[in-house]
């Protein structure tokens, strides 16, 4: 413990954000995915029409749409797994790191924030509902720190994208 557990929890949270934003930017290009999933779904909508017809021009147009769709996937899909492998080799270890020092410790919360009920099970909805809690263990300090961090980081990026279209 340097601080105290909240502190240093929200500290470890605010670099793990950072180095998976850094993870995600040098893998998947955010922009270029946008526009591949937007002919995506322009080929969906023609390889629909083309499935309608019988003729040999169509089906051959088809096939050529659906190798190209295939590769377009593959290519996306390779992104996601370079920033799946990297992320494990990151935050494995820290969430050990975290799970060794700060296993017994017991955050006070700032405000009463809304979480599943204690025994919630998906299989069994007569235990679903929403309760407030006041504290929470390491692992929910550190989601909830993680979660606003990315969400800051990510209102933050797009304030600067949109500034800079605006002056550029």
């Amino acid at each position: 413990m340097i601080v105290n557990p909240m502190v240093d929890i929200a500290g470890i949270s605010l670099v793990l954000a950072v180095v998976s934003q850094f993870i995600q930017n040098k893998f998947v290009n955010k922009d270029e995915m946008k526009e591949q999933q937007k002919a995506m779904k322009e080929k969906q909508a023609r390889m629909k029409e083309l499935m309608k017809k019988d003729d040999m021009k169509s089906k051959n147009e088809l096939e050529a749409m659906e190798k190209e769709m295939f590769e377009s996937m593959q290519k996306m899909m390779s992104g996601s797994t370079k920033v799946m492998l990297y992320s494990l080799v990151v935050f494995l270890p820290a969430f050990a790191i975290l799970g060794f020092f700060y296993g017994e410790a017991v955050i006070d919360l700032p405000i009463s924030t809304p979480w599943l009920v204690q025994g919630f099970d998906l299989l069994n909805t007569a235990t679903w509902g929403i309760q407030l809690y006041d504290q929470t263990n390491w692992f929910g300090w550190y989601f909830l720190s993680y979660l606003i961090i990315t969400i800051i980081i990510n209102v933050g990026r797009t304030a600067v994208k949109k500034f800079g279209v605006m002056n550029g």
